[in-house]
Parts: structure tokens; sequence; C-alpha cells
């Protein structure tokens, strides 16, 4: 009995002890700007869950990925209620930052239902399923909580220093975050390219049986096909197009990293291929990229017979078809990151701000921190 009673009473001490300490998440990182601290810690959260979907992708065990997928709903609630936090708080005439809460919020909430709609993960692949839609998403609502807490304004006794602001994220941290978000958003979107084309084929097909139909009722059964088809693409070309926006994103927040990576690496033995005020008469539509490790800069998604004159005499200038009305643009070819990012700073300055780095190996697109790892294996000077 005696024993019994003291090991309740170090039960009680114990859960005592544990609820006085401080969350190292929920904490006061700006002094007294609740809004701002909410922010950061709703991205964390959000941060923590993603870590936590993207392991399933990882794993077949169904007990693994259902504990996974706990963890993960502890976290996802946190963030979304740290964001409820952090909008009540927040100037309502700070529309970016609010605008950036509620999409995050958004995405959060779609990674909850995700996660809810597969579990408890006992159907064949669908850990994966889940892994990788959940993952995405908050992979999205990180960037938006914190891009939120940047533009939350904090008091003015506040630390100026990045090292003292963000002690509990410190920057090798933070790099090791975008890598991963980085290297997630660009397999996220080979996926889409796929899809889409998939999709295309798929829409040419359903057309040309229109075409041929012989009665009424089967043209009007394949139209409403098509219509479904025409909207999983609109839909998937969004995804494409936002998921290319924080690609760019991340990429120009680790472009000193990457130009401090390469900096003495050897130079390669191609020379790059770009000019500012060049001819060209047809765009080069669907040619084969060269083999090896390659970049180009991305110009943006314009339709399919955008006239070069838009490019404002970058050259050379190549495309890739996204759908048949739909195509990616690119200026240049460049073998080193260093040359790139000497034509890509041009390219924003002067004609296109949100264009960004690409690069290729053995013609699919890859991570900036996966091509400076690959120029880094040719040695240093």
């Amino acid at each position: 009995m005696r024993h019994s009673i003291l090991t309740l009473l170090f039960a009680l001490f114990t859960v005592s002890l544990f609820a006085q300490q401080k969350d190292v998440i929920e904490r006061e990182y700006f002094p007294g700007a609740r809004a701002k601290n909410s922010a950061i810690a709703a991205a964390r959260y959000a941060q923590e869950g993603y870590y936590y979907t993207k392991f399933t992708t990882y794993i077949s065990a169904v007990d693994s990925s259902r504990m996974f997928a706990d963890t993960a709903l502890f976290f996802v609630k946190r963030s979304l209620m740290l964001a409820d936090t952090a909008l009540f708080y927040a100037p309502a005439i700070n529309y970016p930052a609010v605008d950036y809460l509620n999409i995050g919020r958004t995405k959060t909430v779609e990674a909850d239902r995700v996660i809810r709609e597969y579990y408890p993960m006992t159907a064949i692949g669908s850990h994966n399923i889940f892994g990788r839609e959940a993952a995405l998403n908050l992979s999205n609502s990180v960037m938006d909580f914190y891009n939120a807490s940047l533009l939350l304004n904090a008091e003015s006794n506040a630390p100026n220093s990045e090292e003292k602001r963000y002690e509990v994220l410190p920057f090798a941290d933070e790099v090791t975050r975008l890598e991963t978000d980085e290297t997630a958003f660009q397999m996220a979107s080979n996926a889409l390219e796929e899809e889409l084309t998939e999709l295309d084929v798929l829409a040419v097909s359903i057309q040309t049986k229109i075409n041929s139909a012989s009665d009424q009722k089967t043209r009007f059964a394949l139209r409403q096909n098509l219509d479904k088809v025409d909207k999983m693409m609109a839909q998937s070309t969004s995804r494409l197009k936002d998921t290319s926006l924080r690609i760019e994103e991340i990429r120009q927040l680790l472009n000193k990293k990457h130009l401090d990576d390469v900096k003495n690496v050897e130079e390669p033995e191609h020379l790059s291929y770009f000019e500012t005020s060049g001819t060209q008469e047809k765009i080069e539509m669907d040619k084969k990229v060269p083999d090896g490790l390659v970049y180009k800069i991305q110009l943006g998604y314009y339709p399919s017979d955008v006239d070069i004159e838009n490019f404002h005499g970058l050259f050379p200038i190549s495309g890739e078809t996204v759908r048949k009305d739909l195509a990616r643009f690119y200026a240049g070819l460049f073998y080193s990151y260093k040359d790139a990012d000497v034509g890509n700073d041009y390219v924003r300055n002067n004609a296109i701000a949100n264009a960004f780095i690409v690069p290729f190996n053995n013609g699919k697109k890859i991570s900036i921190s996966t091509a400076v790892e690959m120029e880094r294996e040719r040695g240093v000077k």
C-alpha cells in the first residue's frame, strides 16, 4: 500500500514538473508580439507535422504509418490552434500577413483532411498517398506561416540580429529544412508534369472519340468525361504553378549558400550559352536537354504560341509543353551554377522578376542542392 502511494506521488510530481517546463516551440520569440510569435510557432508545428507525414512514404508497415499519422495529427492540430491565435492578434489592416496566415491555415486544414481520410492506412499503398499529399500541403503551410511572421511587427525593443532573433532556429537547421522542402517541391513538380502529360493525351483521345461518335448520347457522355479531364488539368496546372513559386522562393533564400558552396569548384568542360540581345526567329520547343548537369533559367508559364518578343531579347529561348495550350519557357543553357546565377540575376533585374534557376541532370529536373553537390564532386581548384 505504502509503495503504491509513493508511486502515485512520484507520478503526480513528474506530471507537475513537466507541466511547468516551457515549450520550446510555443515561446516568446519577440517580446509582446503575440501574432508574430504564434505565426512562428504555427510554422514550426507544421514543419514537425511535415516530417512525420513524409516518413510514411519510406515505410510499408501499417502500424508504423499509423503511429506517424497520430503524431502528425497532434502537430497539425497545434499548428491550426496557433494559426488561429495569430489571426486573432494580427492587425486586420496587415492584409499580406493575414492572407499568408489564411492560406497557410487552409493548407494545414487540407493536410489534416488527407490524414484523416486515409487513416488508419489499412488500404495497400494508402500511406504513400497520405504521405505525399499531406506533406506537400504542410510544406506549403510552413512557408506561408513563416512569411506571415516576417510581415508581422514586433515591439521596438525586439532583438535586431538574426542570431538572437531565431536562436531556436539556427541557420544550419533552417538550411536543412529549406533543402528538404526544395527537394519535396521539385519531386511534386515532376509528378505534376507527368500527370498533366497523361491527362493531355487522355483529353486528345476523348476528343477524337467525340469527333467520330455516331450518336448524340455517346457524344454527350464523352463530353462529360472531357469536362472532368479538363477540370483535373486546370487543378494540376494551378498546383504546378504554385509549386514553381515555392521552388523560386526557396532557391532565392538559399542562393548565397549555394554560391559559397561552388566558389572554388573546377570549371566545367563546356561554355555556358546565354545572350541578352540575341536574335531568334522561333522558340525551340521540347528539345532534348543535353546529358549531364546543366542549368536553365525558368521564365514562367505562357500560352504555347507566345510571341518570342515577350522575352526581351534573351537568347536562346526554349520551351516545354505542359499541355496543348500552355508551356513553360526557359532562357540560356549553363554548365555551372555560378554562370547560371549571373544570367538569372540579369533576367530578374531586367526582364522577369520571378525568374529562377532550374538544374537538369540527364534531362530530369533536380534540386539545386543536388546539383551543387554534383558540382562539388568535380573537385576544388
